[in-house]
């Protein structure tokens, strides 16, 4: 049994320290307080369990991690040894997060050499910091050659090609990482961005049947509806994704306009209204001031308008709708702030002249008496 701490005997109740009793092998009858007692002075005479202290390779991990890399790059090459490769790539990374991209590109090499073969994922991770995705792409292909079911290089391989700007690899590496039994939701947006919908629309359907509750699928499925012209089903599932992320505006955005090509104009306009009321995003004004001028309610739409184009003066689309909406006025602008005013100084008071103490009258209750009220005269009688 595991010892419980003194914190924990001493704010236990009564069942909680019947139970520390009766496993500690301690007679649990007797008041609460005797009880207690009898536990601590159990506690006292057992020996602590060694302390756990973080060790030089420890301490440099978590420098990398936090960015002391200098700090982290000392502490690795303390603990280097001839036959672990661990501390060349914790070495190599320290020196990538510094910019000494050569000297980590060498500590990687020697901790390949040891037979580390994910170091070729961080060697490409470095080689792709310096601008070089084709030696990058030369390393991730290696590691691919030696473990072709490793996620990880299939997605960073992924993501060298898309900043080549080849489309095809890209959906190859996405393609590969669904067939290994991975996420295909990354699979449906490249599908979706290349225009494939019905591929993407396949994919997120195999998505959603394993992680129902995926709210960032069920959003891509309706927008893939959406592209599709299926806009009934395009609601349904868009309802479910604001089911589960109701704070979400971009995905109550998303159902607004589905519900708008669906001709069910009153739902839209409140989705609207309370997706702007989460975030005043300019996307989401320009749907709201189309469905006003959809409904001939210009000067909302034009209110709307201003709002966009206060927030984002060069939006091209709320200049458009502007010059559509008000045509032959100019387009309003953000107030430039007004120089504050410095604050009015009022004069100084001159110091009231000071009197002498001789100058001062004193008067004492009586004369104040006699001074406020005249004496009256006093008449004899004859």
């Amino acid at each position: 049994m595991t010892l419980p701490s003194a914190a924990e005997v001493e704010h236990a109740d009564w069942p909680a320290l019947k139970t520390f009793a009766t496993g500690l092998g301690l007679n649990p009858k007797g008041r609460s307080g005797l009880v207690r007692q009898r536990v601590l002075d159990h506690l006292r005479t057992q020996p602590r369990g060694p302390e756990w202290r973080a060790g030089k390779a420890e301490q440099a991990a978590l420098l990398t991690r936090i960015g002391a890399a200098a700090a982290a790059a000392s502490l690795w090459e303390s603990t280097i040894t001839l036959d672990a490769p661990a501390p060349w790539v914790g070495l190599g990374t320290a020196y990538a997060k510094a910019g000494r991209i050569e000297e980590a590109v060498k500590c990687y090499d020697r901790a390949i050499g040891m037979g580390d073969a994910g170091a070729r994922l961080h060697k490409a991770n470095a080689l792709m910091q310096a601008g070089r995705s084709d030696a990058a792409a030369s390393e991730v292909d290696a590691a691919l050659v030696g473990n072709p079911a490793n996620v990880r290089a299939w997605a960073m391989r992924a993501v060298i090609a898309e900043a080549d700007g080849d489309p095809e690899r890209v959906h190859e590496s996405h393609a590969k990482i669904a067939d290994l039994g991975r996420s295909r939701l990354g699979l449906a947006k490249i599908l979706m961005r290349a225009g494939r919908f019905d591929e993407a629309g396949t994919a997120l359907e195999e998505h959603l049947a394993d992680h129902p509750d995926d709210a960032v699928a069920w959003n891509q499925r309706g927008v893939c509806l959406m592209k599709r012209g299926q806009w009934r089903e395009a609601v349904e599932a868009l309802k479910k994704a604001a089911a589960l992320r109701p704070r979400d505006a971009g995905v109550l955005n998303n159902l607004a306009v589905a519900l708008a090509s669906a001709d069910r104009l009153g739902e839209a306009m409140k989705k609207l209204a309370a997706a702007r009321r989460i975030a005043e995003d300019p996307r989401i004004m320009l749907n709201e001031a189309a469905l006003f001028e959809r409904e001939g309610a210009l000067p909302e739409a034009r209110a709307t308008i201003s709002r966009v184009v206060h927030i984002v003066p060069e939006h091209p689309e709320a200049v458009k709708a502007w010059d559509r909406l008000a045509p032959g006025r100019a387009a309003p602008r953000m107030p430039s702030a007004a120089p504050a005013k410095a604050p009015k100084q009022k004069p100084a008071k001159t110091p009231a002249k000071a009197r002498s103490p001789s100058a001062r009258k004193s008067r004492s209750p009586a004369k104040k008496r006699a001074t406020s009220r005249p004496a009256k005269k006093r008449t004899r009688a004859p």
